[in-house]
């Protein structure tokens, strides 16, 4: 793993000791634990071990040879040394090299860093350089690199210092331009492709590594020794072991401990004091801690499952291809527009190695050339403008025109000139797959066909006379839209809180009135409940898409036959596709009902959003209701405008409760949200129970939705009058990452969605217990039958239907609301159904859904969680009386639409929880793009005949902002 920090010349002094003192480095002494890389420290005789006092003098700003920090590069003391690009070796790793004294591994682990410094130095490096005011940007190729190897991990503050093998490489603040002059570096490619680095770093250690004989397994994305256990990683950590110890003596453990428990005794860990030990003594407590918990070191290595290395080294441009497929396959599940930095990551990652970047990069080049890859059309950002766009040449020339009124040729040889001198610089390409590409086609084509090719025979006369005198004026449209609309494709875009609900009710009334039928498919099993609530008819999507024989659906439609796509703005393009080519040809009319500025599609693309920009017949539903107070529905009515920002003001409450940061024993920071929610859990937990039922909290993140889970539970006082039971969260894995053994992780739960020849039965569990062979999984069932079943292998490649999910451990107690995780036919419950626990003994838990109660057995895992907060795309399509909103600043998850979602579920009142009252106005207005294979081919980019364009209008450039010629 990298991580990345900045050194200031200030702190050069500082900096030099903590770098270069190594003298008590076991394998120090061989010469290589600190020395110089890079063509740049080669111009300057910086070769071989480095010397402290020169080093010293670089992050000073003394580079030698008379070469000075030119005038580009501040002389201050916030002035920028170095970038520290920190390579931190996989534990298991480490314990085999330091404490069980395998040396190689430590060389390979340099040498996997060396492979990745020399892709940032010959691909990322960039000199920035001012002249006259106007910044330029070259890409230089050179770097001076300073390498510090280090073999243990910063001490914490009362624990001995944990072995961890690490590499600092201190990319000085200069580099050499094609003219010859010294000048500061750019980090910003580096930034922007640090995980290609990373991934780069981590094929080749994988590759060094099973050269030395060693079998790997994959954790994530980062590789371990297969023959070091997680737990024995786990426990050599001194604080680690230390807490699981005193949890041990307090007949708990880390999964079964409440949160409060864990963190008290972290806590006071932390503020333990300890004696310093020299290094020797450290080296033979290690080697005591390992033999303690039984690893075995002498004889560990065997040779891994793989070819032989020369053998793929033959094949490289086979793996590349291979790999490259495997990226594709798994990007474009989640997004049909991939950055080349994607796309080279994941096909790194996967190849393990056994091939490099400049084939994979190769192969792409292959992959559009054939046409199976659609490449943007190039695209360069200003070096002076950053908050200009970036745009294509034409795009520039057309800029420069109007500015100036030059001829087009003359723009043009303006825009090559800026871009040969490098104020403006290309955008790394993105791609897209020509099958995503023809998918949108088909749909763009469907609704073009569908235009006034519903012959409907409801007269308008006799629609208006049925329409309920209470509808709004968008309800209203709606409801003819529906009943009277000749097109045959159409789409109905209704805010959050305008009445949907209603207004369906009466169009179906209408259609049943005259003879038609309506029926609606929605996406969730949730939606479709209260849909069936509704009296309207409703299946999910999924569950039509699926069916071995779909007649039994085609044969309930026809010309009379009305069928609502209930929140098509999360129906992604591969679904919608094979929605439109099944129920067009039956004659059967469309009507897709969503809010494009509400949480997008999980998968792939933007499909309702897209027929919507390219014309498609859509009214719009903008008279906001649920909200009972104006100033609520103004705010509502900006969210959804995309003024986020504007309408935070009007929210009845914004409280500020700052996050806390501490520092682990790595170095890395870690940020600590538990003060917030603790306040909200205290604020739910604060209600009646009343309002409590009325009440729904709403966070970003999986991470922080556990979090105010688990402290509700304790604040309920539910906390050690229930049992502890097994859990089953799924896994975010795409179809090709459970298509590989190497992806699955030991303690994984898999559960087959269909019988599969090899024993697997359908809806059963079974538990991943190791992976002896590339190609393959071993697992056992977890509640065998009454003739035991023995663990088998299975090759999840010839397996397309598996889930996979992780298991964790909850006390459920009565009175606790609980969510259904999973469809379960057998006792009627839907995925994202609500309940309450209403008894719990050794054998059995009771929930209470719907007026009935249902009993699930505990001998085996429960696919439930708590239901007190739910994540923004859970929360859409609730109401609800008040919301109590965790907007994390720092958080991805914060953006334009999952804040519009949050704050439009309520109807009285909404409570905004923020680490940052000052960064959130700007984190709720930053909008999510999902994109098209269609947005990289510039004619289809500009039909934007309705909805609005997610990436922003083109800025108005000033010709003094712009720079060029």
């Amino acid at each position: 793993m990298i991580s990345h920090s900045q050194i200031y010349r200030a702190r050069a002094a500082f900096a030099t000791p903590y770098y270069a003192d190594q003298a008590d480095d076991y394998y120090s002494r061989d010469g290589g634990a600190a020395t110089w890389q890079g063509e740049g420290a080669r111009r300057l005789g910086a070769v071989g071990e480095i010397d402290p006092a020169r080093f010293k003098a670089m992050l000073q700003g003394d580079f030698g040879r008379g070469v000075a920090a030119s005038r580009s590069i501040r002389k201050d003391a916030k002035a920028r040394a170095a970038l520290d690009l920190t390579f931190g070796a996989p534990k298991s790793i480490t314990l085999q090299a330091l404490v069980g004294g395998d040396e190689r591994l430590i060389h390979a682990n340099d040498k996997a860093v060396a492979a990745a410094l020399a892709y940032v130095e010959q691909h990322l490096t960039m000199g920035r350089h001012k002249e006259n005011g106007k910044s330029r940007v070259e890409h230089t190729g050179n770097l001076i690199i300073a390498k510090f190897r280090h073999e243990t991990a910063r001490p914490t503050e009362g624990s001995a210092p944990d072995p961890h093998l690490h590499v600092h490489a201190l990319l000085m603040n200069l580099t050499q331009r094609a003219d010859g002059s010294w000048v500061a570096l750019s980090n910003e490619e580096i930034f922007k492709l640090l995980r290609v680095t990373d991934s780069i770093y981590q094929a080749e250690l994988e590759r060094n590594v099973r050269a030395l004989g060693y079998a790997v397994r994959h954790e994530k994305s980062h590789i371990e020794l297969a023959h070091i256990s997680r737990e024995q990683i786990e426990f050599f950590s001194k604080r680690s072991a230390g807490i699981t110890a005193e949890l041990s003596a307090r007949g708990t453990s880390r999964e079964e401990a409440p949160h409060a428990l864990r963190q008290d005794i972290t806590l006071a860990h932390r503020q333990a004091k300890t004696q310093k030990l020299s290094r020797t003594e450290l080296h033979r407590q290690w080697r005591d801690a390992a033999t303690a918990i039984g690893m075995q070191f002498d004889h560990a290595r065997q040779q891994a499952d793989i070819q032989p290395t020369q053998e793929l080294e033959h094949r490289s441009d086979l793996v590349a291809e291979a790999s490259l497929s495997w990226a594709i396959q798994h990007l474009a599940e989640r997004e049909s527009v991939m950055p080349m930095a994607d796309l080279l990551q994941n096909a790194v990652r996967h190849a393990g190695g056994h091939t490099d970047i400049t084939a994979i990069q190769a192969a792409i080049q292959g992959r559009v050339e054939s046409g199976a890859l659609i490449r943007e059309a190039p695209h360069y950002r200003s070096t002076q403008d950053r908050l200009a766009l970036p745009m294509t040449r034409e795009g520039w020339a057309t800029e420069v025109i109007r500015l100036r009124g030059l001829p087009r040729d003359t723009a043009l040889k303006l825009v090559d000139q800026a871009i040969d001198e490098g104020r403006l610089l290309m955008e790394s390409p993105r791609y897209a797959t020509r099958k995503s590409f023809e998918a949108e086609s088909r749909i763009l084509a469907a609704e073009q066909t569908g235009r006034s090719a519903w012959h409907g025979t409801i007269p308008a006369t006799n629609a208006e006379s049925s329409l309920d005198t209470r509808l709004t004026p968008g309800q209203r449209e709606a409801v003819m839209l529906i009943t009277t609309g000749s097109d045959q494709i159409a789409g109905i875009q209704g805010l959050a809180g305008t009445g949907k609900s209603f207004a369906l009710q009466n169009a179906q009334a209408i259609l049943q009135q005259q003879g038609h039928t309506m029926m609606s498919l929605a996406p969730y099993g949730n939606m479709v409940r209260n849909l069936r609530e509704d009296d309207i008819p409703a299946n999910t999507i999924a569950s039509v898409l699926t069916a071995s024989d779909k007649r039994h659906f085609t044969d309930t439609l026809g010309p009379r036959t009305v069928v609502v796509i209930d929140e098509a703005g999360v129906v992604p393009v591969r679904q919608m596709d094979k929605l439109l080519a099944l129920i067009q040809p039956t004659g059967a009319k469309v009507v897709l009902l969503g809010d494009t500025a509400q949480t997008k599609a999980i998968e792939a693309g933007r499909a309702f959003a897209m027929l919507q920009e390219s014309g498609m017949k859509t009214v719009l539903m903008a008279d906001i209701q649920r909200q009972r107070s104006e100033r609520l529905r103004q705010a509502v009515q900006l969210a959804a405008e995309g003024q986020a920002s504007r309408s935070l003001p009007l929210l009845d409450q914004v409280l500020t409760i700052p996050d806390q940061f501490t520092t682990d024993e790595h170095g890395l920071k870690s940020r600590d949200s538990s003060a917030r929610y603790e306040a909200i859990a205290q604020g739910y937990t604060q209600l009646s129970a009343a309002d409590q039922a009325g009440t729904i909290v709403v966070t970003g993140t999986n991470a922080s939705r556990i979090a105010i889970n688990e402290r509700v539970h304790v604040l309920l006082g539910l906390e050690g009058k229930g049992r502890q039971c097994q859990l089953l969260a799924r896994h975010d894995t795409t179809r090709a990452e459970r298509s590989v053994a190497r992806y699955y992780t030991v303690g994984d739960i898999v559960v087959p969605e269909r019988d599969y020849q090899c024993g697997l039965k359908r809806g059963e569990q079974y538990r991943v217990t190791g992976s002896k062979r590339h190609d393959r999984i071993t697992v056992e069932p977890i509640q065998p039958g009454p003739s035991p079943m023995q663990p088998m292998e299975i090759i999840p490649k010839t397996m397309s239907k598996l889930s996979v999910y992780h298991l964790s451990r909850a006390e459920l107690s009565v009175g606790d609301h609980v969510r259904i995780t999973r469809n379960d036919a057998h006792n009627d419950l839907v995925n994202g159904q609500l309940a309450k626990v209403a008894a719990i003994d050794a054998a059995s838990v009771t929930i209470e859904t719907n007026g009935r109660r249902v009993q699930l057995p505990t001998d085996r895992p429960l696919n439930m969680d708590y239901a007190y907060a739910t994540t923004a795309h859970s929360a859409q399509g609730l109401t609800c009386d008040r919301v109590l909103y965790n907007a994390e600043s720092f958080s991805r998850t914060t953006a334009q639409d999952t804040y519009y979602v949050s704050i439009s579920r309520e109807r009285h009142e909404v409570i905004v929880f923020t680490d940052d009252a000052k960064k959130l106005p700007e984190r709720v207005d930053r909008l999510t793009y999902k994109g098209l294979a269609h947005d990289l081919q510039p004619m289809a980019a500009k039909h934007l005949e309705h909805g609005r364009n997610e990436l922003g209008p083109l800025p108005r450039h000033t010709e003094s902002e712009m720079e060029i010629g």
